[in-house]
């Protein structure tokens, strides 16, 4: 009892929040809201249904590509939820048409691949209890990954603390917890890798028996039945095998044995999955009819192109929830990589360091070798999968940092390697202990701050609370929706930025169909410099699920084009569309009548540095105190009965109060008016109270000359007047 005590003491408390964190994962999850969750559970129920192993030659099981994974999470998940009915699944399947919208930054902005409804609210029942359950195969997966950890570290460092900084790396990982979570194989992947590294540091340590090598044999044969990924262990074990024999002066014919017995259960084990493959499709690993997805690259990355996906690679191995596009802001990534970078160059230089001891008693000298080999296996499995992951990053775009858990528990011992050893510096000791602190903060975070509040529906209010938050529109839209109001923020850009447009709205009587919103910025010749279009809730609350009387508001925000025309005053149009028909909703405004286009206000767009200018007519004519015509250009000479377009250059001295109208007059030397041109700038796109000080406006007139007699002089007067 004293000895079970010793060494479950300390990981009791870490196994029960890990316990505890991968359950509220698990909760504020939505159904098939996590990578390939539905092609996941649908090779289970597959399974369930007592229809064999899914084919790659069609997708009848639904598992799409993942029929190409082995089946080893999926015949232990199948076993949970056989139990569990699930004949309303296809209820659940209410498609958001604006799924994967990229919003800027970390903004919540239609992370939802499907509609989620009160149906999936707790206590779960019919197909989301048969999820929620099939989820704790994961979890189950995820406890082994902590213990094995465990049991890796106090192998290597032989102290209840290196063992237990080494587990809680891994515990608290915020993305491993999110898949243990979830219904995903990597759990399973990672447990038996974490599992073969912990068998074979043990080996290290103890000595190789019979016994060792038959559960390295076996459970190398398992991991290779969870994940093709781990096929690199069939020969990296068989090194160390030899490795191992060579240290324990073995002869050829004990390594033979051996390395007979590892390589006769391991290939028992596993070897039957990938006859079958080659038997069906020419291919023991299936990988070329894997690779054939939509995520397959068209030509194979070059390395150059592989760095740049780097940073994505990062964020998604820490924290990357839903379908891996929820994340935390990149400072947060930044100073997680940088802590671990820091602890892993440390326990680096400290592995350097004891590669040169060489102590003189045999029994310290085994040790310390020991500890070498532990070491080297780590980072010898971390460098196999991150090269296995590239490989895979070449061919097909998948920057996913999960796909690197299979060496999790690696990467957790040599995080933890300079850190948890008894002569660490106490500084690197603060460091580890404040990345611990860090990444279990963010793990207990996730679930309410990410998960949920990305595929949670609006908060709803009284009409009148919102009222007053929002420039009123008063637009009704066919009767039924109301447009509350609009806030417009900021009311002026450069392009390339983005609006933020807030829109409240309530509905005034059920709706049955799903309206998509859309919000344009609409110049001059019908420009668009941006747009959006998202079901209302950013993709969460569609419209047949309003109730009248409750309100609520959006902010959609909207980039503006690089290229469009400025300066120029853009205006915003909100309205409301069938995704098949695309017939629209028709505005009215408080007084009943039609408003079309709907327009809700304007933006101004201008460059953020005045265009350059060369007028082909240099002057310098200031109008009143603020306003300068700083020359003007011809189309051509005048002729008669021939247009002539006059392109005036003002520029702004300061922001304006009035709203000026332009007029350009064409006399001849009598004094005789011939033709004119009135109106705003820019055809009333840039009208003067939107002018700041600096803006440099092209203004463009046309003026139709009559027929002329010869030697008659002709002169234009360009002024501003206030309207």
């Amino acid at each position: 009892m004293n000895r079970v005590s010793r060494y479950l003491h300390p990981l009791l408390p870490l196994v029960i929040a890990f316990l505890a964190l991968t359950l509220l994962h698990n909760s504020a999850t939505p159904v098939f809201e996590a990578p390939d969750e539905a092609w996941h559970y649908a090779y289970v129920r597959w399974l369930v249904g007592g229809h064999g192993l899914p084919s790659l030659d069609d997708n009848v099981s639904g598992a799409n590509q993942e029929a190409a994974q082995p089946p080893l999470y999926y015949a232990i998940a199948a076993f949970f939820s056989a139990p569990f009915d699930d004949n309303d699944l296809s209820a659940l399947f209410w498609h958001n048409p604006h799924f994967g919208y990229q919003a800027l930054g970390t903004a919540l902005d239609n992370k939802n691949m499907l509609i989620h409804t009160e149906t999936e609210r707790f206590p779960w029942r019919g197909a989301p209890l048969a999820i929620h359950i099939t989820r704790l195969t994961s979890l189950l997966f995820g406890i082994l990954t902590v213990l094995a950890a465990w049991g890796l570290g106090y192998e290597a460092f032989q102290t209840r603390k290196g063992a237990l900084v080494t587990a809680a790396l891994v515990a608290f990982q915020p993305q491993f917890v999110f898949i243990c979570g979830v219904i995903n194989n990597d759990s399973s992947t990672a447990a038996l890798a974490t599992v073969t590294l912990w068998l074979t540091a043990r080996v290290f340590r103890r000595g190789l028996t019979a016994r060792r090598t038959a559960m390295l044999g076996v459970v190398v044969g398992l991991a290779a039945l969870s994940k093709t990924s781990t096929l690199a262990l069939f020969f990296g074990i068989g090194v160390v095998l030899c490795w191992q024999a060579w240290r324990e002066r073995l002869s050829w014919k004990e390594l033979m044995t051996a390395l007979g017995l590892y390589l006769a259960l391991a290939v028992a084990a596993a070897g039957w999955w990938y006859a079958r493959n080659l038997r069906l499709y020419g291919d023991p690993l299936a990988t070329s009819r894997h690779f054939d997805t939509l995520w397959r690259n068209p030509q194979p990355k070059s390395i150059p192109e592989l760095v740049r996906d780097i940073p994505l690679l990062a964020r998604s191995f820490w924290g990357a929830y839903g379908w891996g596009h929820i994340f935390w802001p990149d400072w947060v990534y930044a100073l997680l990589t940088l802590a671990t970078g820091a602890c892993g160059v440390y326990g680096l230089w400290r592995a350097f360091g004891r590669l040169r001891m060489r102590p003189a008693h045999a029994a310290l000298r085994e040790a310390v070798e020991a500890t070498d080999g532990i070491y080297l296996l780590g980072a010898g499995w971390c460098a196999a999968i991150g090269v296995a992951l590239l490989y895979w990053m070449r061919e097909v775009a998948a920057p996913h940092g999960r796909l690197f858990f299979p060496a999790i528990g690696a990467w957790a011992f040599l995080a933890a390697y300079g850190v948890a050893l008894r002569s660490a510096h106490p500084g690197w000791r603060a460091l580890g202990r404040a990345l611990l602190l860090g990444m279990a903060v963010l793990a207990a975070l996730a679930p309410g701050v990410r998960i949920q509040a990305a595929f949670a529906p609006p908060r709803l209010y009284a009409p009148q609370q919102v009222e007053n938050a929002v420039k009123p529109v008063n637009f009704n839209y066919d009767h039924r929706l109301r447009l509350i109001g609009v806030e417009i923020e900021p009311e002026r850009v450069a392009p390339g930025d983005r609006v933020a447009v807030k829109a409240c709205w309530e509905a005034l009587a059920p709706v049955a169909e799903d309206y998509t919103v859309y919000v344009q910025l609409l110049g001059q010749n019908y420009t668009r410099a941006g747009e959006r279009h998202t079901y209302p809730g950013l993709g969460r609350y569609p419209t047949s699920l309003w109730t009248p009387g409750d309100a609520f508001c959006d902010v959609y925000r909207i980039a503006v084009e690089p290229w469009v025309p400025t300066p120029e005053r853009y205006q915003v149009l909100i309205g409301l569309y069938l995704d098949d028909s695309r017939d629209q909703l028709t505005a009215f405004d408080s007084v009943g009548l039609p408003n079309v286009p709907p327009v809700v206000g304007a933006v101004t767009v201008a460059p953020e540095k005045p265009q350059a200018i060369a007028p082909e007519y240099p002057v310098q004519y200031t109008l009143g105190e603020s306003i300068l015509l700083r020359g003007y250009d011809l189309s051509a000479p005048p002729q008669s009965n021939t247009p002539l377009t006059v392109t005036l250059y003002w520029q702004a001295q300061a922001a304006q109060s009035h709203d000026y109208t332009v007029f350009v007059h064409l006399f001849d030397e009598a004094g005789e008016m011939l033709d004119q041109d009135d109106g705003p700038p820019r055809a009333g796109w840039y009208p003067t109270f939107a002018w700041e000080a600096g803006d440099m406006i092209v203004d463009v007139r046309r003026l139709d000359l009559p027929e002329l007699s010869a030697g008659q002089t002709r002169r234009s007067h360009p002024f501003a007047r206030s309207r």
